[in-house]
């Protein structure tokens, strides 16, 4: 079963609150991933320029506006990453990263997730604009 099967999942993707990403966008961006150096499980970040958001730390209410001066910031879309092999959804920045603990829920450790631009010729991507949420309370954001 993919992840976005999920009942919560699926209910954002019905009411139009999120849409479906190809597993081939998935795939893409995970190969992005892998050109930075990593841990076992994840970004080593020692050697990636970033900033780290702890939610506990600022509070959820202020969490959107705390990242608001990061690059990821500049794309009105996000693509959340389950698994290179399965669909990723698309949804509003604002509204995934107030729920990126809901949009994870099921898919526990670390997760991935990137900004989109919509243009008139199409969806763009932004792999290397990218954030990671540890499955807790910290969002680690590549600066």
């Amino acid at each position: 079963m993919n992840y976005i099967d999920s009942d919560h999942l699926a209910e954002w993707v019905a009411s139009g609150r999120a849409s479906v990403a190809p597993v081939s966008v998935s795939s893409a961006f995970h190969e992005a991933l892998l050109e930075f150096p990593w841990t076992p499980t994840r970004i080593d970040w020692r050697s990636v320029k970033h900033v780290t958001v702890d939610v506990a730390d600022v509070g959820e209410e202020n969490f959107v506006a705390e990242v608001a001066e990061h690059g990821l910031a500049r794309h009105p879309y996000l693509l959340m990453l389950f698994s290179p092999d399965q669909p990723g959804l698309i949804c509003a920045a604002v509204d995934g990263l107030e729920n990126l603990d809901y949009m994870y829920w099921k898919a526990p450790g670390v997760r991935y997730f990137c900004g989109i631009d919509l243009a008139a010729d199409g969806v763009r991507y932004h792999f290397r604009d990218f954030g990671e949420f540890d499955g807790f309370s910290k969002v680690t954001f590549r600066v």
